[in-house]
């Protein structure tokens, strides 16, 4: 028979290695737990790996191609999107037509003339300014109105003009001569000196505006120089009024005396 003090020792060992048990028990579903995580971890991630490795990296070239079929395809639909030109018809060139200047003669109230052009010649050395006139550019006169017109002319030439020097009319309508005819410089003129040129005119007798035009010609017939008179015709015509003047007479009266002889 078994000591009661021993039993009691036997008793406590048995109550340790039953709690020692337990502990084991609860370590070896720890240790069984944590083998079971740490494997599916392992797993995961040898999965994620091998997933990794079965990707193929794209080459440079697979890449440059991908980005210009993607740059095409955007052309593509932005020209979807564009408005469609419609082409035009280009015309065909056709031949130059030039035109012809028909000159047609006019007479009008107010007739408008232009300086007729004057063939190219040898330069001139004569040399002449503008310096006054009288009547002035504007001035109104009276239908066949008769005048003075007087040109202060100043030659800035080098030569000299002498009394063959001429004023000239210019135009070819008659009408614009206002009557005055041609005539040759009163004197000789030096370089720096002025000349008045003076013609007897006689205005249109129609109303309207009328420019005549006047060119100073040397003494080798070469025009230098051209002069202008504006004026404006309006009004009644002028009028002259003639005075009859009686002359007195003498009146002779005759007595005849008869005689008789006795």
């Amino acid at each position: 028979m078994v000591p009661v003090h021993c039993m009691g020792i036997i008793s406590g060992n048995i109550v340790k290695i039953e709690i020692a048990r337990e502990r084991l028990l609860i370590m070896s579903k720890f240790t069984r737990f944590f083998a079971i995580g740490l494997l599916i971890a392992l797993t995961l991630t040898m999965a994620a790996c091998a997933r990794a490795e079965t990707t193929p990296t794209p080459l440079p070239e697979m890449v440059y191609t991908q980005a210009a079929q993607t740059v095409q395809a955007g052309l593509t639909q932005t020209a979807a999107l564009l408005p469609t030109k419609t082409p035009t018809e280009t015309p065909s060139p056709t031949s130059t037509v030039t035109p012809t200047l028909a000159v047609t003669a006019t007479m009008s109230g107010s007739p408008t003339n232009t300086l007729a052009p004057t063939s190219s010649g040898p330069t001139v050395a004569d040399k002449a300014s503008w310096v006054s006139q009288n009547p002035a550019d504007g001035t109104v006169v009276s239908p066949g109105q008769e005048f003075t017109m007087t040109w202060t002319i100043k030659n800035i030439g080098t030569t000299t003009w002498n009394t063959n020097y001429q004023l000239r009319y210019y135009l070819a309508d008659a009408t614009l001569r206002f009557s005055a005819s041609d005539t040759k410089f009163p004197k000789e003129v030096k370089p720096g000196d002025s000349v008045d040129l003076s013609v007897n005119m006689r205005a249109p007798t129609s109303g309207g505006d009328y420019t005549t035009v006047w060119v100073l010609t040397n003494d080798q017939g070469a025009n230098f120089y051209n002069i202008t008179l504006s004026i404006k015709v309006s009004g009644a015509a002028a009028t002259t009024t003639l005075t009859s003047t009686t002359q007195p007479t003498a009146t002779m009266t005759l007595t005849a005396t008869a005689t008789t002889e006795s």
